[in-house]
């Protein structure tokens, strides 16, 4: 991602990704020597964020009243010079009204690269249960003694856990209203550094190197004190959960054959950008052995799974139906006129910056629809030849969104699939990801 200072070489907010024109605030390289934004730039930076996602978003008012939206923009406080941490938290807020699960701010390049040893990482990973009045911290693995998995933590520093649990999970955004799921990117997720608790925390506290925590077990409570942890040593702590970033890695695809005629194919992810390989390549040995055993119900394990990559969703798709299967009704994009914002974005995909009015048709109420012979609408994902025809059963968390949400639906609109699990992420109105944008 591309970011740039101000003249006045401060810190700038002042990189925006979108996915699917869903834009993403973050900030830029934070100068050590000057970590105050002055207000003029804050403001400038302020009106150029605003604007991008008021034009661009096209779920920018899906869920939210514009008047709430407003009303968050302009309590942003623009007069004073004011710490990246703040202003960081104040778009955050934004972004999480906006319910787009994609929509995500970035911290600074400068906030990175500290964070790689800034000991301002728990020293444990957990998993949230009860989300709610009553959150419970279970830790799954620790690297402070006295911790072990299993424990309750009680308390951080002498506050209780569901009052720095709260602040954190507001600003953890979700597609649509599927609040239920916060408090999985709360605790474990690819998309911050770190999990979304260790990501806001220090930027909505102080915190010190030393950490004292209250645990519980069975009952009994303990005090015990340790050190925070930096970035690097927070990735090292082993939860006995496979770590599967992209369908290339080994564990991304797994099959078991628990009993005679039953199969259970396990797909960890479908992200294929990193390193691309091709989707049917990869899935078909697993095929060919499903076909080989014989199996007749074929159990997809989709749990792990977050979402990915369109290329290896529906190629997945493709193997496991026998009839086409539509899982996108129409591409709507809120506006092409970029004039003003297109110097300050960046895409992997160019021709988003400047697309062809003729590959679109202009809608009665204003949005421009692509046309199905360039992807919108469509097409319909058709059968592999060799593609599963027997009983399918899916297993789901709320850990699906996105792609793995698109998996589900297609599941579903199969007929033959009994989706059971948790309820999951992802909107009813479908995914705003396609193209990613970064505003400068």
């Amino acid at each position: 991602m591309v970011r740039l200072e101000s003249q006045e070489n401060l810190p700038m907010l002042r990189s925006l990704r979108s996915v699917c024109l869903a834009l993403v605030l973050g900030a830029g390289s934070a100068a050590a020597s000057d970590p105050l934004l002055s207000p003029a730039a804050l403001r400038e930076d302020i009106a150029l964020a605003r604007e991008a996602l008021e034009r661009i978003h096209p779920g920018y008012e899906r869920y939210t009243a514009r008047r709430e939206l407003d009303a968050l923009w302009e309590a942003i406080e623009t007069d004073t010079p004011r710490r990246w941490e703040d202003v960081y938290i104040d778009l955050s807020r934004v972004l999480a009204a906006v319910r787009c699960d994609h929509t995500k701010a970035e911290l600074p390049k400068a906030a990175v690269e500290a964070r790689a040893t800034a000991p301002v990482y728990l020293p444990f990973r957990f998993r949230l249960f009860e989300a709610g009045d009553r959150p419970r911290m279970i830790v799954l693995a620790s690297a402070i003694p006295g911790v072990e998995r299993g424990d309750e933590i009680l308390e951080i520093d002498g506050d209780p856990v569901a009052d720095r649990i709260a602040p954190a999970l507001d600003l953890i955004p979700v597609d649509g209203f599927t609040d239920h799921v916060r408090g999985v990117q709360l605790a474990a997720t690819g998309e911050f550094l770190g999990s979304g608790f260790d990501h806001f925390d220090p930027l909505l506290n102080d915190v010190p190197p030393t950490v004292v925590l209250r645990v519980g077990r069975d009952g009994d409570q303990r005090t015990v004190t340790g050190q925070r942890i930096g970035f690097d040593a927070f990735r090292a702590i082993e939860t006995g959960e496979r770590r599967v970033r992209n369908l290339s890695d080994d564990g991304a695809v797994e099959l078991d054959f628990p009993a005679p005629g039953v199969g259970v194919l396990s797909v960890a992810t479908y992200v294929n950008y990193r390193t691309p390989v091709d989707p049917h390549e990869r899935y078909a040995p697993y095929f060919e052995a499903i076909r080989e055993r014989g199996v007749h119900t074929l159990i997809l394990d989709n749990r792990r799974n977050g979402g990915g990559s369109t290329d290896a969703q529906e190629a997945l798709v493709s193997r496991l139906i026998t009839a086409p299967v539509r899982t996108v009704a129409e591409v709507r994009v809120k506006t092409i006129d970029l004039d003003g914002l297109r110097e300050h974005l960046g895409t992997w995909d160019a021709t988003a910056l400047n697309p062809p009015a003729e590959i679109f048709d202009r809608s009665d109420d204003g949005w421009w629809i692509l046309k199905p012979e360039f992807g919108g609408g469509g097409p319909a994902i058709e059968p592999h030849p060799e593609s599963f025809g027997g009983r399918l059963i899916v297993l789901t968390s709320r850990g699906n969104a996105s792609g793995a949400a698109t998996t589900l639906l297609a599941m579903k609109k199969t007929g033959r699939a009994n989706l059971i699990g948790e309820a999951t992420g992802g909107a009813q109105a479908g995914p705003t990801a396609n193209i990613i944008f970064f505003l400068t």
